[in-house]
């Protein structure tokens, strides 16, 4: 018998990610060739233009993607199910919208969202319905993934505080992504806000993830059981509760340590050394079905701890 369904949704308009002015810094991706010039050696053997697209393309398709495929093999041999990879909007224009035909044919939702704000990718309102009925069936879980928001602040200073915070010069000063994820947590009422891109803590050799603090007494569908971490991606969302929100209706299942090697960001001015790495908005009312918050490179291979997140897509992949 096939076990749980579960599809990898990029929610990003490639064309409106592609073509843009390289002279412009902020809110874009890198070239492929950016990537390697500024990674090496590591990228040495990805010269070649006709193996490896050197445009911005390139960069989605030989680093962001490719970092997602053991996670897909891993789950499809838990599963015995294929996890499909679905992009919202094909360079050819193609587009795929999470409508009722496509959802009826999952069970875990898994939506990347490393579209930049300025693409202004959103669900639409037949989306938002399709979803929402998609959340009355009790097995159903949906999983947002906005990625970093980076120097939303638009001044200089505070540009430059984060900036060193994370280090990654790959990174330009503003770098805001995630508004598909963010209209996602609006349209379903979700009271969810995700920020900044946090530098995490390692271990004492710089290789590994510093351990989570993990709630296990809030973690009802156990998916964090067996974990210790998750990732050292340079630049992490902290997610939170947004003000308005009941008690009770988001639960953050794990802290993950900030590095504190590093120049301080904004948030350790308050006086937290951790950063909210996974939220669960449990079953209310109507909605039965599971609803988790968490960058998406939790369900790369690349970052570190790697162990523990087998571990972690094991515990998604068997969910009850």
């Amino acid at each position: 018998m096939a076990g749980r369904r579960t599809a990898l949704y990029f929610s990003w308009n490639r064309a409106s990610e592609i073509y843009v002015d390289l002279s412009h810094l902020n809110n874009r991706l890198p070239t492929f060739y950016e990537f390697r010039r500024a990674r090496w050696p590591d990228m040495l053997g990805a010269e070649d233009p006709v193996k490896y697209k050197q445009d911005i393309s390139g960069f989605m398709d030989n680093v962001i993607l490719s970092d997602f495929k053991l996670f897909c093999e891993i789950v499809g041999s838990i599963t015995g199910v294929t996890v499909p990879v679905v992009q919202r909007v094909e360079d050819t224009g193609a587009i795929h919208l999470l409508d009722e035909a496509f959802l009826e044919q999952v069970d875990t939702l898994i939506v990347a969202s490393l579209d930049h704000f300025r693409t202004e990718q959103k669900p639409t309102s037949k989306e938002i319905e399709a979803i929402r009925h998609f959340l009355e069936r009790e097995e159903s879980c949906l999983i947002i993934c906005p990625h970093h928001d980076i120097g939303a602040g638009g001044d200089l200073e505070s540009q430059l505080v984060e900036f060193l915070h994370h280090g990654d010069r790959i990174v330009p000063p503003q770098q805001r992504q995630g508004g598909f994820g963010e209209a996602l947590f609006a349209g379903l009422g979700l009271p969810v806000v995700h920020r900044y891109g946090i530098s995490p803590g390692k271990s004492s050799d710089g290789n590994e993830p510093a351990p989570l603090q993990i709630f296990t007494e809030l973690d009802d569908p156990k998916v964090l059981e067996g974990v210790t971490t998750f990732n050292i991606h340079p630049h992490l969302p902290h997610f939170q509760a947004s003000a308005d929100a009941p008690s009770g209706s988001v639960r953050v299942l794990a802290k993950q340590p900030i590095n504190q090697a590093m120049p301080p960001h904004p948030l350790q001015q308050s006086g937290d050394s951790f950063f909210n790495p996974l939220l669960w908005i449990p079953p209310s009312g109507s909605r039965a079905g599971n609803v988790f918050t968490c960058d998406g490179t939790l369900f790369t291979s690349v970052f570190g701890g790697l162990e523990s997140l087998k571990i972690f897509w094991s515990n998604l992949a068997q969910m009850k």
